[in-house]
């Protein structure tokens, strides 16, 4: 409700009350009674101006009403999604909001890099119409647990949404939205707090969404190995070295996957002179904890896994795909991960030199407008 602040406007007499005449000796009740009611109007009227003063002012001077926990939904097929809205107060340091002991990006929405961003996919699709390809753009935290103030249209994951996937028009593109899944568990670890990456667990969900656009199983999380990474402080503190971020530090989740791969990482297309890769490294330390997940970032890595159903995918992605792509090894035979700003590749001949079924694109909602992703990306795709 929108606070006014405001004075009782001034009463108006008239002119006969301006000034008042003494009483004529021939009309003196008349004058008696018309003296008793001008003073109850002042009487009433003062009255009346004294009480509009005292509700203006426990108006205006009342402390601000204590902020508490909202809900707000988040619009799904069959139904809405409560997510909690924290208004707990918050700060901003530079691109990063400080909420708590959570660090959230502040995300934007660069209408041009997005709907480009999903021309140049579909340019590409067109060049493999016998392989299927599938997009997932990742929200971030922020769409999950920031402040309201940055749940405006420019702000929103779900305008991003519209701008990337609209252009998508090939036969053969999919493009998946996560957030509703995601939007399911944000009473769970799904998010790092002092960093910008999800968690095994976040993305865990977001592959459950892409195996059911993709028509495959997904077990359960409750039936991986898992483990644990303590003491992990990430990108945001290191942006921000907030304190409150080095105090409360995250813990990385791992988990592994069902199905045995081995696994190598190469420099170049023609896959020669590689080195070992693992899908999950439990043994790095506390300070690289997320290169746990696949090693990091590499040029190309390829799993071959103990599935033996003939299927194979290519996911290309920045950091964000590396916590979900161990996920991937129990539902193919082989895994492709390209990271395109470590490799020189054109990825139409790459496919079909590879035989490869299915491509994912997987990445955050800020690469697109990311200029070093976004060129490596094109060039890429052969659409500089």
């Amino acid at each position: 409700m929108k606070q006014v602040k405001g004075t009782p406007a001034k009463p108006h007499y008239g002119g006969d009350f301006a000034t008042i005449k003494p009483f004529a000796k021939d009309q003196t009740i008349p004058a008696i009674c018309a003296a008793v009611g001008v003073l109850l109007v002042l009487v009433l009227i003062l009255l009346f101006g004294q009480s509009r003063s005292a509700q203006t002012a426990t108006v205006g001077d009342a402390p601000a009403a204590k902020q508490t926990q909202a809900k707000e939904a988040v619009t799904q097929k069959g139904g809405a999604v409560e997510v909690p809205s924290n208004k707990d107060g918050y700060n901003v340091d530079s691109t990063v909001i400080i909420q708590g002991n959570r660090a959230m990006e502040i995300f934007s929405v660069s209408q041009k890099w997005l709907t480009r961003y999903g021309e140049d996919i579909n340019a590409f699709a067109a060049t493999v119409p016998n392989t299927k390809v599938y997009v997932l753009l990742a929200p971030t935290s922020v769409e999950f647990y920031g402040p309201d103030d940055y749940k405006t249209k420019n702000h929103l994951f779900e305008t991003a949404v519209d701008y990337a996937y609209t252009p998508m028009k090939a036969s053969n593109i999919t493009a998946i939205d996560c957030r509703d899944t995601l939007a399911r568990h944000v009473d769970e670890y799904i998010f790092l707090r002092t960093d910008h990456h999800w968690t095994a667990t976040g993305a865990y969900y977001a592959y459950v969404t892409f195996c059911r656009a993709a028509g495959l199983d997904a077990p359960k999380l409750s039936e991986y190995k898992s483990g644990e990474i303590e003491g992990f402080v990430g990108s945001l503190y290191s942006k921000t070295q907030e304190a409150v971020l080095k105090n409360n530090p995250d813990t990385v989740k791992y988990y592994f996957p069902l199905t045995e791969s081995t696994g190598h990482a190469y420099n170049t297309a023609e896959l020669t002179g590689g080195r070992n890769a693992k899908v999950v490294n439990p043994t790095v330390s506390s300070k690289y904890a997320y290169l746990c997940f696949i090693e990091g970032d590499n040029p190309i890595l390829k799993y071959d896994t103990a599935n033996k159903n003939g299927k194979s995918i290519l996911m290309v992605k920045e950091s964000y795909g590396n916590a979900f792509a161990p996920f991937l090894t129990d539902n193919y035979e082989t895994v492709y991960v390209v990271d395109p700003r470590k490799v020189d590749l054109n990825l139409t001949s790459f496919v079909q030199q590879q035989g490869i079924d299915d491509v994912l694109f997987l990445n955050y909602a800020f690469a697109p407008s990311n200029p070093t992703y976004r060129r490596a990306f094109e060039k890429m795709l052969g659409v500089q």
